[in-house]
């Protein structure tokens, strides 16, 4: 449930997370259709699953609205995006969604949660690699 930009970075790690035990699996508020151009620019090769109803993204409690996009911090975010290469593509999905991530533990136990608060506003990755057990 994150951009383009923080997937690219996070497809860095994917081995990283299989070695702790981890699976990483991104849901994008898009529809299954979009699955294949999304892994081609963002290089990510984990588990990729389409919610065009934006179910997972309410259940989560993430957010969503045009106050999300607007301010200082989101025009940062998409200057960063733009630095390390990542363009805007074809509109898919909500462009009002916004994301977090989840790690959920085997039996279901919720390790790590977080809601962005505004587009741009990502997690960082050695946050939710340190909510994944090293025993799986």
């Amino acid at each position: 449930m994150l951009c383009r930009q923080q997937v690219a970075e996070l497809s860095k790690y994917e081995n990283q997370f299989s070695e702790k035990g981890g699976r990483l699996a991104v849901i994008g508020p898009g529809r299954a259709s979009h699955l294949a151009g999304f892994r081609e620019v963002t290089g990510y090769r984990s588990d990729l699953f389409a919610d065009p109803d934006r179910e997972a993204y309410r259940v989560l409690g993430f957010s969503s609205g045009i106050s999300k996009m607007l301010g200082i911090k989101p025009l940062q975010g998409a200057l960063s995006a733009l630095k390390s290469g990542i363009r805007p593509g074809t509109l898919q999905g909500s462009a009002l969604q916004i994301g977090g991530a989840v790690v959920i533990a085997p039996g279901g136990e919720l390790r790590y949660l977080y809601r962005e608060k505004y587009v741009g506003d990502h997690p960082q990755v050695a946050k939710i690699l340190g909510a994944v057990s090293d025993r799986g």
